[in-house]
């Protein structure tokens, strides 16, 4: 019986896995409000910020090639003075997101954040500072 009720396990999860999975990252951009500046002394940063560019199909790809943190990942990636920002539904729920030319991903809806990171070698085209686990 125990046998039996392992292999309905296993069944279960192997075939409905991937729908959990893929909800996950299923995001739809509803706005793309575009880019923000925030004030810097560093012209050279502010410049490149003005020619950061991403598009739908570009943030969407970002989402999905990021991972999640529990908590903010300001620690582990640089920081710029720009932010791409818009609307998404995930889940069923519409959250605004930041996008930071340093790789650093924030969902915000009414009562939830979520953190995302854009820690692989595939993410540094859509970036300006590459992701380096800020090594001392």
């Amino acid at each position: 019986m125990i046998k039996q009720n392992f292999k309905i396990l296993l069944f279960t999860l192997v075939i409905f896995n991937p729908y959990i999975y893929a909800n996950d990252k299923q995001i739809e951009i509803t706005y793309l409000s575009g880019l923000k500046l925030t004030e810097s002394n560093d012209k050279i940063i502010i410049d490149e910020c003005k020619k950061w560019n991403l598009n739908k199909q570009n943030i969407d790809k970002i989402f999905k090639i990021s991972s999640a943190y529990e908590y903010t990942p300001y620690h582990a990636f640089s920081q710029t003075p720009c932010d791409i920002i818009g609307k998404a539904k995930l889940n069923g729920k519409v959250w605004d997101f930041y996008i930071n030319g340093g790789g650093m991903i924030t969902l915000t809806n009414n009562t939830e954040t979520i953190y995302r990171g854009c820690d692989s070698i595939e993410c540094e085209p859509f970036f300006i500072l590459s992701y380096d686990g800020i090594n001392p």
